[in-house]
């Protein structure tokens, strides 16, 4: 004897609860992956129900696509189901405690674990909530310049992202450089060890006294060395420059005016400087300084001030 509507009902339920069951809802579960799949499942399923059917062609057709959909609207539950978290846990990373310092002042702000960053005027440095709960600390500065100074924590290290790189430390202070604008980022270190790195390969690993930049357009990455006194220039109120090569100078003016001083040749580029930098004296004021002392001109290119004679 055949089964009825009722045996039948109750058997594809029961089939039904079981497939439901049997799913892992802790792994990530895609409901069919591409169009093909999703035409063999739909075969699939119609070939099993209809093997275990024994009612006329047209009620058997019915059934089958009623179970199919049954089955569809299942699988689609689960995969929205993994697609959607169940709590509101990941939203924390994405709340942000915004810290600026506003045009014309530095600012000085010490986080959660006692490291101090010194703001540039008109940086922003991002902390996530879970800064003081994570395994990392992790902040963000899209753009603008700072000085951190690090509490050591070996078992948490301290990661700066920065556009598209990747400052990573355990203790020491260094500077991070990303103007508005512009495709390069710096980073210089005055004492300790950082590990910078872009989205896909490590690019340097800087001890004390080493300057990287590098541009995230072009990929152009330059190494060189700088005196650790004049990491962050921008901070100092007055920097005393003696007998020091022209890099440093530049250096030291781009990082207290934001403008790139060049050198037109390689004969300037040889000449040394004794002067000091004062923060109050204009970057107009402080271009003359500098032609005085070896008798040079100026004039600007590109945005660079190029010195020449």
């Amino acid at each position: 004897m055949g089964k009825t509507n009722s045996d039948f009902n109750k058997d594809s339920d029961g089939r039904a609860l079981a497939w439901f069951h049997q799913t892992d809802d802790q792994q990530a579960f895609d409901a069919f992956g591409d169009v093909d799949k999703e035409d063999r499942i739909r075969i699939e399923i119609f070939d099993k129900v209809s093997q275990q059917i024994n009612q006329p062609r047209s009620i058997r057709l019915i059934i089958t696509r009623i179970a199919a959909a049954i089955l569809l609207a299942a699988s689609l539950s689960i995969a929205l189901y993994q697609y959607f978290p169940k709590d509101k846990a990941l939203d924390k990373a994405t709340a942000w405690t915004v810290y600026s310092a506003p045009s014309g002042a530095v600012r000085t702000v010490t986080l959660a674990d006692q490291s101090v960053v010194v703001l540039r005027p008109g940086t922003k440095l991002y902390v996530p909530a879970t800064f003081t709960s994570s395994s990392k600390r992790v902040v963000k500065m899209d753009e603008g310049e700072a000085y951190f100074t690090i509490t050591r924590n070996l078992k948490r290290p301290f990661i700066v992202q920065s556009g598209q790189i990747t400052t990573q430390v355990l203790g020491t202070a260094f500077n991070i450089r990303k103007m508005v604008g512009s495709t390069e980022v710096e980073v210089a270190v005055s004492h300790g060890k950082v590990q910078v790195v872009d989205q896909t390969q490590r690019l340097a690993l800087l001890s004390k006294g080493q300057l990287l930049r590098y541009n995230t357009r072009s990929g152009a990455l330059k190494l060189d060395t700088i005196n650790t006194g004049y990491v962050a220039a921008w901070n100092n109120a007055v920097i005393e420059l003696n007998n020091v090569a022209f890099k440093e100078l530049a250096y030291v003016f781009n990082s207290r005016y934001g403008t790139e001083l060049v050198a037109a040749n390689a004969d300037i580029a040889k000449l040394r400087y004794t002067l000091t930098v004062d923060k109050a004296v204009s970057e107009n004021s402080m271009l003359k300084i500098i032609t005085k002392i070896h008798g040079l001109f100026i004039k600007t290119q590109n945005g660079k001030i190029i010195l020449y004679k």
